[in-house]
């Protein structure tokens, strides 16, 4: 019966090219190497290597098993990482909650360092309204959270700054906010259109500060917010790392007011409970977040 022992037997002969080269590498020697060989292919009543020459070389019968035995490997090293991983206090799954309208790219940044340390580690990524992500980490359903830091911050949580967005009021080209666009209008002209609203359809908003319009439409997608504004449906406030490629290519159009700036500075936040101690891996990727610090421009 072939262990994990024989098959790092045959593929470290394999990869060093002879019987001595695999044995100084095991820590074993020539002669007992050979006779491991020799008792493998008497088991499987196989030859597996071409003793013909000076270096033995595989046969066909080991190049067919080459790529099971390799895969074989590959799993046994995961397992026994795994193994490692848990003994030493490593969480076995870890839950990341995502606000819908921030922007990801850090984040998925910050999860390529955790994915190779930890590759057997299981990770959950949850996006929803920021009101919903929020609830969702207080709830327990996500381990952390990354929105925007508002108004409903609360003392159960421990939080981190991580970069700020810049939130613009956009419409489509054709939407009469934008034609209206050379003769300027104050912001409060924003308040009689329609706005999209990134948002659990009917669970108040913690934080009113992006809303500004008298009817809104709320979806819990970003990307459905987009596609309605788009179809000109009405105006939102995208954050415009997300959007400067649409805005680029005339697809979105930034607003312009007479008596203000458009955009709202809003700090993105790392939040989680006080009381719930992350793990190692989430302590990774904590930090990896947290090296993300700063303004996340806009693509373009």
């Amino acid at each position: 019966m072939l262990t994990s022992d024989h098959v790092e037997l045959l593929l470290t002969i394999v990869d060093t090219g002879s019987f001595s080269a695999a044995a100084r590498a095991l820590g074993r020697t020539p002669s007992a190497v050979s006779m491991m060989i020799g008792n493998i292919e008497a088991e499987l009543g196989l030859t597996l290597f071409d003793r013909s020459k000076r270096d033995p070389a595989p046969t066909t019968a080991m190049l067919a098993l080459l790529p099971d035995a390799r895969l074989i490997m590959d799993r046994l090293h995961t397992l026994r990482s795994h193994v490692h991983d848990l003994s030493d206090g490593v969480e076995d799954k870890l839950s990341l909650g995502l606000a819908a309208d921030v922007n990801s790219e850090p984040i998925m940044r910050a999860l390529v360092d955790v994915a190779r340390r930890y590759p057997a580690l299981e990770i959950h990524i949850v996006t929803a309204p920021q009101d919903a992500i929020v609830a969702a980490l207080h709830h327990g359903a996500v381990d952390f959270c990354v929105a925007y830091g508002g108004l409903d911050l609360d003392t159960q949580e421990s939080i981190h700054a991580l970069w700020t967005e810049n939130v613009l009021a956009v419409a489509a080209p054709g939407h009469m906010l934008s034609t209206e666009n050379a003769k300027l209008q104050p912001i409060e002209r924003l308040m009689a259109h329609r706005q999209i609203v990134v948002a659990s359809p009917g669970t108040p908003l913690a934080d009113i500060r992006p809303v500004i319009g008298s009817r809104t439409w709320k979806t819990d997608s970003l990307a459905t917010a987009i596609s309605l504004v788009k179809a000109g449906h009405g105006w939102a406030n995208f954050p415009e790392s997300m959007i400067g490629d649409l805005v680029a290519e005339g697809e979105l159009v930034p607003l312009r007011f007479t008596n203000i700036t458009n955009g709202l500075m809003l700090p993105v936040y790392l939040r989680q409970l006080k009381h719930v101690a992350p793990g190692k891996a989430a302590q990774m990727l904590i930090a990896g977040l947290r090296s993300a610090h700063g303004k996340i421009e806009a693509p373009g």
